[in-house]
């Protein structure tokens, strides 16, 4: 489906669903309306000129309208202009005016078929919100047998403002129909269904607002594969909420317990240090008594392999990839020397080879070089030395991965210092990390002694 209407009007509602859950993403604007960034004490941007004798269709029209910021932005790129954020705006409220524009020029037409599907699209454009909804009402009630696209654009525009204006069960059926009909793109079902199930939230009726948080949770785990990273973790993080909230408030809470250990569970395949972060989160909102270390602990994993790790230099350790240590168990530490809650859990790290190296246990400490340390500007080759000695200093005898870029941290989804992957003997992520309190440290202990009881794949070479 092509986006142009919903990339402006397939938002989420940026609410709390209750004092504990944590707030819905603000990644997506919402698209109620009111006044952003200053834009009601900013003048009006001039409007483009348009011929009251304009001859288009309704669809040439809106293809202007709606390409008109593309063109700006590409003109701009051409004459290799810097990004400038009130040039931007103004661009873009340039691009509101002429839709604006266009749909008064069109109203004041005879139309019928598609031309009122494109006025609704013109109206969306220009945020004007409630004829868009009324365009739109009434292109598929003059349509009653229209489908694919244009059906799917202008159900998903009603869904999206009736559920603004609490008309529930208006947004429910059209998003019965979105359901039923093609094409459909994940990110927008995730959208939508949010949309609905907040609205139902808002009344406090759980009972309907379960069923759209499922669906969001699941559209949200087809679309996340297509998301960076963090967007990705944040995507997963909004439905789980909703989902696990609606759950609590239905008494259903070993469903949202288990809803819980499903993310861990893909925290572990994808693998993301991040995801598992808000997954620690999550468990211990919804119950702060529990242990959320044994209750991870018995999360089931895939045979999902991790990403390979990228090295630029090795310090005490062979240039080695992740495939060459299958049959072993791989720790694999995110640090840095500045951090330091990371020298916290050095000497843990350091015991934890003396215990283990000769039964399979390889640790690999990952950083990246920075090009400084202690407040001295270093060259590469005074790094690698300060490096040499830091390792020294401490009595670390495990090795040492250094990359002259932040790689691993985007393929792991690192984001915060230390986090560490614990890979079994198979190859598989069975345990993440984040941080060096006692309690995480001890938890990891423990699952490195059972990965290292546990037997390898058969056709591994010994250690």
């Amino acid at each position: 489906m092509k986006r142009f209407a919903l990339l402006l009007m397939l938002t989420l509602a940026a609410v709390a669903v209750n004092d504990r859950a944590l707030a819905q993403s603000q990644r997506v604007k919402d698209a109620a309306g009111v006044a952003r960034n200053g834009d009601a004490d900013r003048p009006a941007a001039e409007k483009p000129s348009v011929d009251l004798n304009d001859a288009r269709t309704a669809g040439q029209l809106f293809e202007d309208a709606d390409k008109y910021t593309e063109k700006k932005f590409a003109e701009l790129e051409k004459r290799h202009m810097p990004f400038d954020a009130r040039l931007s705006d103004k661009i873009k409220q340039e691009q509101r005016e002429l839709a604006a524009s266009y749909a008064a020029l069109l109203a004041a037409r005879k139309l019928e078929g598609q031309d009122v599907y494109y006025l609704g699209l013109l109206y969306n454009l220009a945020r004007n919100f409630d004829a868009a909804l009324e365009t739109m009402r009434r292109f598929l009630a003059e349509n009653p047998k229209a489908t694919g696209e244009p059906a799917q654009n202008a159900r998903a525009i009603i869904v999206i403002q009736a559920a603004k204006k609490g008309l529930l069960d208006e947004a429910n059926g059209r998003l019965a129909e979105y359901a039923k009909d093609q094409p459909q793109l994940a990110e927008d079902r995730y959208a939508l269904e949010n949309w609905v199930g907040v609205g139902y939230f808002k009344i406090k009726d759980y009972e309907h607002a379960l069923p759209h948080a499922q669906a969001m949770w699941t559209a949200a785990k087809e679309a996340a594969q297509k998301k960076a990273p963090f967007e990705r973790d944040n995507m997963l993080n909004d439905a789980l909420v909703l989902l696990t909230e609606a759950e609590l408030k239905l008494k259903k809470k070993d469903d949202a317990i288990a809803a819980v250990h499903e993310m861990n569970s893909l925290s572990l395949s994808l693998p993301s240090g991040n995801l598992h972060k808000l997954v620690l989160r999550r468990l211990i909102q919804i119950d702060h008594s529990i242990d959320p270390f044994k209750t991870l602990g018995e999360t089931s994993v895939t045979n999902a392999t991790p990403p390979e790790i990228s090295a630029n230099e090795w310090i005490d350790q062979q240039p080695v990839k992740l495939s060459d240590l299958r049959g072993r168990v791989v720790l694999l530490d995110f640090w840095a020397t500045w951090c330091g809650p990371c020298r916290v859990t050095l000497p843990r790290l350091q015991k934890w080879h003396e215990n283990y190296k000769d039964k399979g246990l390889v640790i690999v400490g990952l950083t990246t070089f920075e090009g400084h340390a202690e407040g001295k500007p270093l060259t590469r080759a005074q790094e690698l030395d300060y490096l040499r000695d830091f390792k020294k200093k401490f009595h670390l005898l495990y090795g040492f991965a250094i990359a002259d870029a932040p790689e691993n941290d985007r393929n792991y989804s690192v984001s915060s210092i230390p986090t560490t992957f614990l890979i079994d003997r198979r190859g598989v992520v069975r345990f993440i990390s984040v941080g060096s309190n006692d309690e995480e440290s001890a938890a990891l202990g423990k699952m490195i002694k059972k990965l290292i009881e546990e037997p390898g794949p058969v056709d591994a070479a010994s250690p």
